[in-house]
């Protein structure tokens, strides 16, 4: 394939500041999204990691860094040309944004290849597959202004109802007692069976972890997620001998998780498909994990497309935990086929649309190609 479209669009979710985490209070979160379309015609979606305030760094860099790369190249294979596109970090020293911005080209690459051959990404990456069934979880249990234990233990319970059977919430944003008394109550609503994991969003440290662990032992917590500041992999290796440690969500480079698992600082491992540099940069984590005996969680909190590919990675692949199925960062989850609404026994079955199955709605977004939106 030659491609000879490359447009970049900006997705963006308005919030009014009452939800939080312990480091962030959500106003807005942006999405950059790529569009690449072939000699043929041929149209493949794919979706860059933007955690920013604003995404028009990312946005730039992809102006004047990666379009003039893609455009006119002659794609063989999607594998090489995406590892020519990642070796310019070894001058620019710009990983993660490389990374992200590759993610978008990758999965983009990968959505049209399969429309192409006319099959569901996920059979593209393993013919043997029929329609997978994909474990996922809820993700929210977001702090809000004038909640309760009460309150947070009802939306909760909703995610149990909607047929989820492991929820994540947030944690370590407010006092000792009070995070108590939201998790207590949480494990008392959803009951015993339902799997629990805390996020703290990178709030804690190794005294106030040896504080809580008799209570996550209590509450029979199935894993924390970014418990300790990102370099603190002497505390991660501590705290994963008592509970499963899940990292990291917005870490790119191969070495560093490898380094992890060395270390015994993972118990499972959790990252971005669009973070880490698309499709081929996943498939090379999850076969990581598998050497050192470890399951895959894959992080979603932007949109339906980015959900989506993390889907059929899970689709291809029988070392995957769980994706996330997030229950505030929604962006186009309206557009999603209804289908993907049911959860049975914390499990969602894939369509069998070529490709990854969903074209963004163009009405929705903002063309990127020249302009930086908050310039």
């Amino acid at each position: 394939m030659i491609i000879r479209k490359f447009n970049i669009y900006l997705g963006e979710s308005k919030f009014d500041g009452s939800a939080s985490n312990p480091r962030i209070v959500w106003h807005r979160k942006q999405a950059v999204l790529i569009q690449l379309i072939d000699d043929l015609g041929n149209i493949g979606w794919g979706e860059c990691w933007t955690f920013d305030l604003s995404a028009d760094a990312l946005i730039r860099f992809i102006q004047t860094e990666i379009k003039s790369m893609v455009l006119g190249a002659q794609i063989d294979s999607i594998e090489d040309f995406s590892q020519f596109l990642l070796s310019g970090s070894v001058l620019s020293g710009r990983h993660g944004m490389l990374s992200a911005a590759v993610s978008g080209v990758n999965c983009a690459l990968w959505d049209m290849h399969s429309k192409t051959l006319g099959c569901p990404l996920y059979q593209t990456l393993n013919s043997s597959i029929k329609r997978p069934i994909i474990p996922v979880y809820a993700s929210g249990g977001l702090y809000q202004k004038d909640d309760s234990p009460e309150s947070l233990g009802a939306v909760v319970e909703g995610y149990v109802n909607q047929g989820f059977e492991t929820v994540k919430m947030k944690f370590g944003g407010r006092s000792f007692d009070e995070d108590v008394a939201r998790v207590s109550h949480v494990r008392k609503m959803v009951g015993p069976n339902v799997s629990i994991i805390l996020d703290a969003v990178y709030s804690l440290d190794k005294d106030k972890a040896s504080q809580w662990l008799p209570y996550w032992k209590n509450w029979n917590i199935q894993a924390i997620q970014a418990p300790f500041k990102a370099h603190d992999w002497e505390a991660m290796s501590w705290l994963n001998n008592h509970i499963p440690v899940m990292v990291f969500e917005a870490e790119s480079r191969y070495e560093v998780f490898r380094a992890l698992l060395q270390q015994n600082a993972i118990g499972i491992l959790q990252f971005s498909p669009i973070a880490v540099g698309g499709i081929n940069a996943s498939l090379n984590m999850i076969e990581l994990a598998k050497e050192f005996g470890k399951n895959v969680s894959l992080q979603c909190s932007s949109t339906w497309l980015a959900e989506l590919i993390s889907m059929h990675l899970a689709g291809a692949c029988d070392n995957i935990e769980h994706v996330e199925y997030h229950q505030f960062h929604r962006m186009m989850f309206d557009f999603a086929d209804p289908s993907y609404k049911k959860i049975q026994s914390g499990k969602i079955a894939l369509l069998n649309n070529s490709g990854l199955g969903f074209e963004p709605p163009l009405e929705l977004l903002i063309n990127c190609n020249e302009a930086l939106p908050d310039q």
